[in-house]
């Protein structure tokens, strides 16, 4: 199979801009049906992703370098819509950052081919929510809930030997 990758850096507006020239260029809503096409070719029942469930989620969570994790947390806690200006300001990251810290997501999603992307990236619209990351409310519930253990677990893991938790 052929791959082709393609790295862009500058500012956000500069990359929102060649982002929509590539999209153009690729025919995004031949991609969609392409992509619709291949996963009913693999068998999945009528060509839709599967939901997840928490164990199937817990060990993609396990596969996903910190980065990832700290920002599809961040995203779980607006997973109706998530504009990237926003995202970089509360994270305190740019865009290219992002995008490169999310790439262990699709590497995860290497072996959970059959499953739904847990976050989607979406172009267009007005200029507050040209760029805005969507969750699944189910994904985002587990994605608190697994971020939120691993918080407890690292309080424990500070407190010296023999200490009570509180």
């Amino acid at each position: 199979m052929a791959r082709i990758t393609i790295t862009i850096e500058g500012e956000s507006q500069e990359i929102e801009a060649i982002q929509a020239v590539l999209q153009r260029l690729a025919g995004v809503t031949v991609a969609v049906g392409a992509e619709e096409a291949a996963a009913a070719e693999a068998g999945w029942p009528g060509g839709e992703r599967q939901s997840w469930t928490f164990e199937e989620f817990q060990q993609f969570w396990s596969r996903l370098k910190e980065g990832a994790r700290q920002i599809l947390a961040e995203i779980a806690k607006r997973p109706e819509g998530y504009p990237m200006a926003d995202l970089e300001r509360a994270l305190g990251l740019p865009a290219r950052v992002i995008g490169g810290r999310l790439s262990s997501v699709g590497h995860a999603m290497r072996r959970f081919e059959w499953k739904e992307r847990p976050v989607e990236f979406r172009t267009g619209g007005d200029q507050e929510m040209r760029r805005v990351y969507f969750m699944n409310p189910e994904v985002a519930r587990m994605i608190r809930r697994l971020s939120e253990g691993e918080t407890a677990l690292g309080s424990e893991s500070s407190q010296a030997v023999g200490s009570p938790a509180e």
